[in-house]
Parts: C-alpha cells; structure tokens; sequence
C-alpha cells in the first residue's frame, strides 16, 4: 500500500488550478488571488507624522530647552501650503504630513505650550527623521503588497483595499458534491432503531468544505445498492470533486469501488498505508472531476478529507495547503504502532514555555463519532513507533 506522501502526491498530480476572474473586493473574502496586488501608489502617499506633537526643523531644537512660534496647526487629511521657516513650529496629528521645511516632529509629551503667546517650549533637542515616515517606506508604487496564489483572509482583504485594488482576479471555488452511502443511516432528526446509525458524515463533510472555503452540495443518503450508486455519482457530475463516504471497503455491500470503474473512472489508488482510514479510494472520472471515496467511519473520513481531500481544494485553487507536522508535548499514552501511519484525535493547549501541549482524547476507534468532541490536531505517529508516555514529543497535524 502506498504511504499517505505517495498518495498525496498522485491527488495533488492530478489537481489544476479552476478558472479565474474578477470579483469586487467585497466579495472576495477567502478566495484566492490569481494575479499579484500592487499598489497603485507610494506607501505611505506622503512624509507622514507618526505622533501627536510639533513639526519643527531639528537644528532649531539642538539647544533645547528652546521656544519656538507656533504657526499653525495641521490634522489628518489637511495639507499646510505655508513652508516652515527657522524658529517656527507647526502643531500635527498623528497621520498628518509633514510640511515643507520641518524635518522631525516632537511628541507632545516632551513641549509645553503657551497659548497666550502663541508659543511652545521644545524640552528636548529632535533628530533629524524623528517620528517621520517617509513617502513610500513601506510600498513604492507599483510593487508586489500580496503575491499570487495568497488566501484573501479579511487581513488581506484590507491589504488590498489599501492597495487601491476595487477588483481582484481570483480562482473559482471548487464545488463539492457530498454523496453518503449506507442503508443504515437515518436523519439527525430521527431516532434510530434496531442496526440503523445517524448520519452525521454529511454534516461532518459539508462544515469541513466550508471550513477550506467551497461550495458544498449535498446530495441524499444512498443506499447500499450499485445502481443508487452509480446514479448519484451521475448527478455529481457538475462538481468539480466528488466526496463519498461509506461502500469502500471490502464488505459484501461496498459497491463503490466496482461502481466507478464500470464507470470508467481511472483509480489511482485504493487503500493507503493510514490507520484509521485505509480504504480510501481516490479516482478521477473521464471529464476531470476528482472523487475521493473515504470510509463510513466518521474519524477514517475526517483523517483521509485534512491529510488528501483539503490539500487538493487549496490546489484547485491555486494554493500549495498541505498538511505540516508541529510538535507538541503529550498529555496520555499511546501504544507501540503497527505497520501504518496512525492517527489519534487530540486537543492542544499552550504551556507556559509557549509550547504545544496535545491532550489524547478519550475516543474508541474510527467509529466513535462522539469521541472526536474538541479535538483540534491529529496526533501522527509513524509506522513501528514504540510506545509514548505522557511527556514524550509527539508530531500533529492542526484540523484547524
């Protein structure tokens, strides 16, 4: 069986990047850009004051205690046509500019006015550039404030605002059709009875797809059948990923996989060397669309959609999103591992060093839906670990 870097490396051969256009700003949150953002001006626009205070001319203030005449007063957004001449002092805000002739602003703090006279005593001599940013020390016009391929996340989104970008071109967003399998799963809303379970994969798969921003499209609970089978993933067809879950094994009733080959779909794999999860299947259909089969067991799907199915929706659009290893302190045991690369649900907390501390949760296997309640990471240990005891150095994934 293949280790899940193979396997993610066969998905992620086969993901190009959708289409792209032009949105408005607004409505661009948590896409991701296609083109570069430059600014359309330098940034900041003008040689601008950093603090409340006094722009003076340095050299008038080397002999400080000094008193200067104060000429005038000059706020965000104004501009001051008069030049500053030698002995003056112009009153400024933060955020305002700076007039011809003052070359450093004193903070309020260090002058004492003297409204009577029209006056203020500087207390300490300024440097040259004091509490000055200059026009385009941050962007000259024309340069790169975000690169292609980044995740417009409401930061960004500011960013570009600031940039003077009203429009950007971004890729589309995959849609994903949510296709669950099982003869025994009822509603949420239903109580079950005799062999029959909730079916809470849907509602698992549709939150994780809003989660790496695409579109879910559930479709209805299909039973156990080839035929229902076959028909859903017809439906499917208008997205551009497929995800199923349930049928993929090697039970009597798990038609999945014999399904899409007599679909002529092209299986690139089916079962890779993870626990939980090994049956998962990943395919492609005749037109391009991506269909991830991944086991009935909620905690097997939620592995195999963070470690295969979100790197290749951020790769749909346009960005390299896959799964990084961090290191945390353990909070339980973990027993000696087999062959495959195993997985347990964890939760973290910061201790007091910064560092991540990654408390097992109290879970029975890949079944256990309820045992996944506040996980945050993915514990991973490699193939053949020994065991871990509480205070050892762990690898995790974030689901976050």
């Amino acid at each position: 069986m293949l280790d899940v870097d193979q396997a993610l490396g066969i998905v992620l051969s086969q993901c190009r990047a959708l289409p792209a256009g032009e949105v408005a700003l607004a409505d661009a949150v948590f896409r991701t850009l296609a083109k570069p953002i430059t600014t359309d001006i330098d940034q900041p626009p003008f040689d601008r004051s950093l603090m409340d205070g006094y722009a003076v001319g340095a050299a008038d203030t080397q002999n400080a205690p000094v008193t200067l005449q104060v000429v005038g007063q000059i706020a965000a957004g104004d501009t001051l046509e008069r030049e500053l001449k030698s002995g003056q002092a112009i009153q400024i805000n933060t955020g305002a500019p700076i007039p011809c002739g003052a070359d450093a602003v004193v903070r309020v703090e260090l002058t004492r006015l003297d409204e009577g006279n029209g006056t203020v005593t500087i207390l300490e001599p300024a440097k040259p550039g004091q509490f000055i940013t200059p026009r385009g020390e941050y962007k000259k016009a024309g340069e790169v404030v975000l690169p292609a391929a980044s995740l417009l996340t409401p930061v960004n989104i500011g960013v570009c605002a600031s940039a003077g970008a009203a429009e950007v071109a971004v890729y589309r967003q995959p849609r994903v059709a949510v296709v669950v399998t099982g003869s025994e799963l009822v509603d949420i809303g239903e109580r079950p009875s005799g062999g029959q379970i909730r079916n809470s994969n849907q509602y698992l798969l549709e939150s994780l797809i809003r989660s790496v921003h695409c579109e879910p499209v559930v479709h209805a609970v299909v039973k156990d059948e080839r035929t229902a089978i076959s028909d859903a993933i017809a439906r499917a067809v208008n997205c551009d990923v497929i995800c199923i879950t349930g049928g993929v094994s090697m039970g009597a009733f798990d038609f999945v996989p014999e399904v899409l080959l007599a679909l002529e779909a092209t299986v690139h794999f089916h079962k890779i060397s993870i626990k939980p999860g090994r049956p998962t299947l990943f395919a492609t259909l005749s037109d391009g669309q991506l269909v991830f089969a991944l086991p009935g067991n909620p905690v097997s799907a939620l592995v195999g959609f963070r470690l295969l199915v979100a790197p290749a929706l951020a790769a749909l659009q346009g960005r390299h999103d896959v799964p990084r290893l961090l290191r945390a302190v353990l909070c339980g045991t973990l027993p000696a591992e087999g062959p495959r690369r195993a997985y347990y649900p964890a939760s973290l907390r910061i201790d007091d060093n910064g560092g991540y501390v990654a408390h097992l949760l109290s879970w029975h296997g890949s079944g256990d839906a309820l045992g996944m309640a506040g996980a945050q990471a993915l514990i991973a240990r490699p193939p053949g670990s020994p065991p871990a005891k509480a205070g050892e150095a762990v690898e995790f994934i974030p689901l976050e």
